[in-house]
């Protein structure tokens, strides 16, 4: 009889820890949730410049926000809140990629000689610096909003320096309250600010030329 239990004894830890083991390679055999990984899409605005002028031009990395720098895909539901998409992410902080499209359409624009990126070179005579202030869904838009800044290096005092300082604040309604709908959404929006800004860059360079 002491034999049965002792036995019994035995088993049954075993058992529990057989079972365990089980368990715990079944639960490593679950796919991992795939997260889905947005950007910005969208072509350059028709603007080209009749005659590039004679310099180059350097766009720096902007700067953002604190509420959006992240690669979340942002929904701000209303006053002091704010959500995000679940499983669904930028695949660049949004001020890389905003940074990389503004670049994009200033070169393909053909305003300047050259344009570099911030890592690109320091001998440009212009340089365009940025802050983007709003990146997210709100109200069933797509918002973006940022701070230029175009400066001119030649200028001796640092007030001459800002050839024009403007905030961009453009939106698109949403198809959809979804990743895609917010991605597509901000595309538009992103497409209308970056073709006003290559406008008033060329419009400003105009004025001050002979400076």
């Amino acid at each position: 009889m002491k034999r049965s239990l002792t036995r019994k004894a035995v088993l049954f830890p075993l058992s529990l820890l057989c079972l365990a083991l089980v368990a715990g390679c079944l639960g490593r055999t679950k796919p991992p949730y795939v997260m889905d990984q947005y950007t910005l899409d969208y072509a350059p605005a028709a603007f080209t410049a009749a005659q590039p002028v004679e310099e180059l031009i350097r766009v720096e990395r902007f700067a953002i926000a604190p509420a959006f720098n992240s690669t979340a895909m942002v929904i701000r539901k209303g006053q002091y809140r704010f959500d995000t998409y679940n499983y669904s992410r930028w695949r660049v902080n949004p001020a890389d990629m905003v940074t990389g499209f503004a670049l994009r359409d200033i070169t393909r624009a053909g305003i300047f000689k050259g344009t570099y990126s911030y890592y690109d070179s320091d001998l440009s005579r212009y340089m365009l610096e940025g802050y983007v202030d709003e990146f997210c869904e709100s109200s069933g838009k797509g918002l973006v909003s940022i701070r230029i800044t175009l400066v001119d290096t030649k200028a001796k005092n640092p007030v001459e320096q800002v050839v024009f300082q403007k905030q961009y604040t453009h939106s698109a309604t949403l198809n959809d309250s979804s990743p895609d709908g917010l991605a597509a959404a901000l595309s538009e929006a992103m497409k209308d600010l970056s073709g006003k800004l290559v406008a008033d860059i060329d419009l400003a360079l105009k004025e001050n030329a002979g400076k």
